[in-house]
């Protein structure tokens, strides 16, 4: 094989491992969103006292925004959450063994998992920061009433532990192969300038993400986004570092014309991820 072929097939071979890469991300994604969402679950069956630092700081933020209402709108507020976390839960447990039993989990399902995982873990989390809110306010709220038993939630929580632990190892494992490969085809002597200038910045990209993960981080905050990580021939890419990158705008709910004033009021606090800047403040 001619050195020009083969450093097409090394090329090939990296860009089907950054493929299989992005799969493994997006699963490791899905079961991080779980855990917090079981993890919130057993809050809400719980109490105040069992709040981290974290989430106790949460409840300010969320006071300063809703201060104006009264005990008993909150109150109504925390009724609507703990029933829509109520009503989802028997799915959100069966997502949670479809990922943590399936090895073939297709990227495209955990697409059409993350919006219902999200909207779980919004609601889960929202209803335990106006609980401690209203618990400020001298108001006790009863724990919700959980549908399936604690000790299945628990067990269901060790079970997707378990399985992202195991697949955080592979994207590491992944990622390593990924530099090996891309030390291949820099050693190739057909890697042209651009080419190699281009590789050298993906692997120092895979070198990011790789000490990101070491250091026991999400991997919905890498670096680098793996999506983000494209392999092509040098010949045929296209920088337009000259031209603006749009940004749009960030997703806004709609108000239902049914849903309760309250619901309508703290609708933007809702829109935050619970790991989003507005909850950290």
């Amino acid at each position: 094989m001619s050195a020009a072929s083969s450093l097409a097939a090394q090329i090939a071979l990296i860009e089907k491992k950054r493929a299989v890469l992005l799969g493994l991300t997006q699963l490791v994604i899905s079961l991080e969103r779980l855990h917090a969402s079981l993890e919130a679950v057993l809050l809400l069956g719980g109490n105040r006292q069992q709040l981290t630092e974290a989430e106790l700081r949460s409840v300010e933020i969320i006071r300063q925004r809703v201060a104006s209402l009264s005990d008993t709108e909150l109150r109504a507020a925390v009724l609507n959450l703990d029933g829509l976390v109520s009503d989802s839960l028997l799915n959100l447990s069966r997502l949670a063994l479809q990922l943590v039993d399936d090895p073939l989990v297709r990227l495209d399902q955990l697409e059409s998992i993350h919006p219902q995982v999200n909207t779980f873990n919004r609601n889960a989390r929202t209803a335990i920061a106006l609980r401690a809110l209203l618990a400020k306010r001298g108001e006790v709220v009863a724990a919700l009433h959980l549908p399936l038993p604690r000790l299945a939630i628990q067990q269901r929580l060790q079970q997707v532990d378990a399985r992202e632990q195991v697949i955080r190892q592979r994207v590491v494992e992944h990622i390593n192969e990924m530099r090996c490969d891309i030390a291949q085809v820099l050693n190739n002597p057909e890697c042209s300038a651009a080419q190699r200038t281009m590789y050298e910045v993906l692997d120092q990209s895979l070198a990011d993400n790789l000490a990101h993960i070491q250091a026991g981080l999400s991997l919905s905050e890498l670096p680098v986004m793996i999506e983000d990580i494209e392999v092509v021939e040098a010949d045929h890419m296209a920088v337009q570092e000259s031209q603006p990158v749009d940004v749009p705008d960030a997703p806004k709910l709609t108000p239902d014309a049914g849903s309760p004033g309250l619901v309508r009021r703290v609708r933007d606090w809702l829109n935050a991820p619970w790991n989003s800047g507005s909850w950290r403040r």
